[in-house]
């Protein structure tokens, strides 16, 4: 019976790992009215790739980059498709707002670096665009549903 327990915690363990590497960790943010439907990248990989290697983006999802401490974080497009807006977020506050940041095709040490004016803990991204469309301006609060 001990074995047969052992079996099955190894096996839900295989599972999990196989099943959370293949669907990231989802959730919502909502900045003003308008709701996102963002994988959460946690992992030091997870933010290092960020929307990398994608083709596209749906005009409802984006890509929400949590931290324990607050920085000013660097971001590349390196391996991005599309252009993006990045929403620099102090705890559930939009602090500084990088429209239009657009794809570059430049070598890995030449890529341009991003970041925010003051330190941030979430960093949000979006298709290009979407800030301007939905008014979306430093000081907007936003609604991480949990």
């Amino acid at each position: 019976m001990k074995k047969l327990i052992a079996i099955a915690i190894i096996l839900v363990g295989i599972f999990s790992i196989w099943f959370y590497s293949r669907h990231p960790l989802q959730t919502t943010v909502t900045v003003r009215n308008t709701t996102f439907i963002v994988d959460v990248a946690v992992t030091a990989k997870e933010k290092e790739v960020g929307l990398g290697n994608r083709g596209s983006l749906t005009p409802d999802r984006g890509m929400l980059f949590v931290y324990d401490i607050k920085a000013r974080y660097p971001f590349w497009m390196r391996n991005m498709h599309f252009p993006i807006d990045i929403l620099w977020i102090d705890d559930r506050t939009i602090v500084d707002i990088s429209k239009n940041v657009p794809t570059s095709d430049k070598p890995l040490n030449q890529l341009p670096i991003y970041h925010p004016n003051v330190p941030v803990d979430k960093i949000l991204e979006v298709n290009a665009g979407l800030v301007d469309e939905y008014a979306i301006t430093v000081g907007d609060k936003i609604v991480i549903k949990n």
